[in-house]
């Protein structure tokens, strides 16, 4: 017997005590996992349903100011299927308007919202508004965590602790400003300082309140002895750029207590930083590697749990679902590139998909075709290893391109959220990065927040930095940064030593005009204003007045960024060029994520696509310019010469694949999946003929099933069921 699920994985809905209660199987139940071990989650506001009930660890019920006793009712609907749930809410807004009118406590609390310069509440979609953390605001939380917490979760959840920089008008906060900053309150539109600090007290004020409500929920699971994760979703910077938004990002890394963060990147998110760069070549898949390259530079190495989010949907109803395909397979393709994770929210909201009534797409549930594919790909969530091989198909000698490690970082801090620069918003942040995913250069973000963490910076071997659309929080980063320099590595700083407009910050009070010219000090330099190349130690610090505001134009990258990366990584690593094969491709256990960037690429070998709502078999794959792709290599399994290898087997199916059996005549298969959508899979016959498929559920009832034998392979298609599905081919 072969098992196919994922190692170290639990088998929610209760499919082990149905397996022992089958002669056919006899396997035991796994218990259920503690949320921080799940490796798949989904997100939902609804009770346990058949049609969304896919097989993944675990369950997010999104409930803000759900009544205690029903949150009990839904939660225990899902795990008594056996899955483990976690309860969301929103950390940044009254969802249910109880807070701030006044129902929550007697008392209104319109001077605790967030207000724009005009005195208007800012509105979440028209119904919520957002808030500022406050004491009472905060309290409101906590008794909604430890209601959690009561209720059986096993994770809580408070989604998006963020705000806007544009607001700060309201009178608690003018209040909170002066306790803060020791001088009259400043509107944020009165100076570049102003906004700078109106948005570090914000990211300041939500960090405290994810320090207090990790306190509370640590603290009432110790009275009840039990274990309870505590787990923040949050927006990638760049996104928050994008929507002017502030958050503890790398600053949230300071807090105690938190286990893990969820990366919320989708279509929207991607999109909204898109649209905030100028370039002509900027492309949906490079904005989307960007946002989630930054979560795996905020968590990578570090001693906290992180999922990636995908979502096949987003929340504009004009856009069909021949759109929302295309982008689903870039995000999906872009986030499992980044081999350092192996943890997913495979969906929010599934109902948007897969139940009927909503204006998703035009309509729904969705056609069949794209819950195939989404099916697919989640399967391919579910086994994904830890860990791959970059440039899996170059010529020996240049494969294992690294990402982060020893590889090339690009400095951002959080105060990128922080500053008002020239629209558009991300034209310094992307122009930095963007140019070097597109060249095929796997670069990663390197977090100035981290820098002071032992043996962060040794994972690169060059940064490139830029002060023009953010500024350090501290000396201690340049600290570091000049170590690290000294020990080797070499630092390309491009564009001008922007100040904030004369703001009187820590590098003015340090008796520095910009912290640029600070970075100088520290690296024992007199001047960094004019081009140049300066030894430092061990090290190399690389100096162009440029700015990345102009690396928009690909003109600008091959003339100046790439040659001035490529003389840098010379200086750092002598023995062997940067590659810039103008593509990104990973092989990932027999998993291949390839994108193709100007020109086609090509892969030797057989291969199911992925994408594809038949899996496809195809050989010799040309990917097209501008195209992602997702396929299980079975090269070795079709084109075996050892003709005990040959045996008949599955090569990919629908989610989820948990059992698969092999006897002398027949082959059997268990596979799980939501109700009412097809279940798939391609089963490699070794060149046995088929006499004939079968599939029932765990009741022993017949399931509707149908078959193609095409040359050495069968497609089977069934009607699958959460509880499980065991098909069974049999040979002549």
């Amino acid at each position: 017997m072969r098992n196919r699920d994922v190692k170290g994985t639990a088998l929610p809905i209760a499919l082990g005590m149905c397996l022992a209660a089958s002669a056919a199987f006899g396997q035991q139940a796994a218990r259920p996992l503690p949320f921080v071990k799940s490796k798949t989650c989904l997100q939902t506001n609804t009770p346990y349903e058949p049609r969304t009930a896919l097989a993944v660890d675990s369950i997010i019920i999104h409930r803000h100011g759900e009544d205690p006793a029903n949150l009990t009712r839904m939660i225990g609907s899902w795990k008594q299927h056996g899955y483990t749930v976690g309860r969301m809410f929103f950390a940044d807004s009254d969802a249910t308007n109880e807070y701030w009118t006044g129902k929550w406590d007697g008392t209104p609390h319109p001077q605790e919202v967030e207000r724009d310069e005009k005195g208007e509440v800012r509105m979440c979609a028209g119904i919520r508004p957002y808030m500022l953390p406050t004491e009472g605001w905060i309290r409101h939380l906590e008794e909604m965590a430890v209601e959690s917490v009561n209720a059986g979760a096993d994770a809580v959840l408070p989604e998006e602790p963020l705000a806007h920089v544009d607001t700060g008008y309201e009178e608690m906060f003018r209040k909170l400003w002066v306790e803060r900053y020791g001088r009259p309150w400043q509107a944020e539109n009165s100076s570049p300082e102003a906004r700078y600090l109106t948005a570090q007290l914000k990211s300041e004020l939500y960090a405290k309140l994810e320090e207090r409500l990790c306190r509370v929920v640590d603290r009432r699971a110790r009275e009840l002895g039990r274990r309870v994760d505590f787990v923040v979703p949050i927006h990638s910077l760049y996104s928050n750029v994008a929507a002017k938004l502030t958050a503890p990002l790398g600053t949230s890394l300071k807090i105690e207590g938190p286990d893990g963060y969820i990366g919320q990147i989708w279509t929207g998110p991607v999109n909204w930083a898109m649209h905030n760069y100028d370039s002509p070549d900027k492309t949906f898949f490079d904005s989307a590697y960007c946002l989630y390259d930054f979560f795996v530079a905020l968590a990578g190495g570090g001693n906290r749990k992180l999922w990636l989010l995908v979502d096949p949907v987003e929340d504009d109803p004009n856009h069909k679902w021949s759109e929302f395909e295309e982008w689903y397979v870039h995000c999906t393709a872009a986030m499992v590139m980044f081999t350092e994770v192996d943890s997913y929210e495979v969906m929010p909201w599934p109902e948007r998909i897969f139940l009927k009534g909503h204006t998703t797409g035009g309509g729904t549930p969705a056609p069949e075709r794209c819950r195939t594919i989404v099916l697919s790909a989640t399967q391919v969530l579910q086994e994904i290893p830890l860990g791959g091989t970059w440039n899996p198909h170059l010529p020996q000698g240049k494969t294992n391109t690294v990402r982060a490690v020893d590889g090339i970082g690009v400095a951002v801090s959080d105060t990128l959220m922080w500053e008002k620069v020239p629209p558009p918003a991300l034209q310094v942040a992307y122009g930095l990065m963007m140019p070097l995913v597109s060249a095929g250069v796997p670069a990663s973000a390197c977090l100035l927040e981290r820098m002071s963490e032992p043996k962060y910076l040794s994972r690169f071997k060059v940064i490139v930095l830029s002060y023009e659309a953010f500024k350090p929080m501290e000396e201690q980063a340049h600290v570091a940064l000049a170590r690290w320099v000294q020990n080797g590595g070499v630092l390309v700083i491009l564009g001008a030593a922007d100040d904030l407009g004369g703001a009187q910050l820590w590098w003015r009070k340090a008796g520095h005009p910009s912290p640029l010219h600070h970075l100088t000090a520290e690296l024992g330099l007199k001047d960094l204003d004019a081009a140049g190349e300066s030894q430092v130690g061990k090290g190399w610090v690389l100096r162009r007045p440029t700015s990345p505001r102009e690396f928009g134009q690909w003109k600008n990258v091959q003339e100046e960024y790439l040659p001035l990366l490529k003389q840098a990584w010379g200086k750092a690593d002598s023995a062997r060029d940067l590659p810039t094969p103008g593509y990104l491709c990973v092989q990932r256990g027999p998993f291949i994520i390839a994108r193709a960037g100007r020109e086609a690429l090509r892969l030797p070998g057989t291969f199911v696509n992925v994408a594809d709502p038949q899996f496809a078999l195809v050989k010799n794959v040309e990917i097209k310019p501008g195209t992602s792709d997702i396929y299980r290599d079975v090269t070795d399994i079709l084109e075996a010469t050892n003709a005990g290898r040959r045996k008949p087997r599955v090569l990919h199916t629908t989610h989820r694949l948990i059992e698969e059996r092999a006897g002398q005549n027949r082959l059997r298969i268990v596979i799980r999946g939501p109700f009412e959508t097809p279940g798939l899979v391609r089963l490699f016959t070794a060149g046995r003929r088929l006499s004939g498929v079968t599939a029932r559920n765990l009741s022993g009832n017949h399931q509707d099933v149908r078959w193609t034998q095409e040359d050495q392979t069968v497609l089977i298609s069934f009607s699958n069921e959460p509880a499980g599905v065991v098909v069974e081919a049999a040979w002549e």
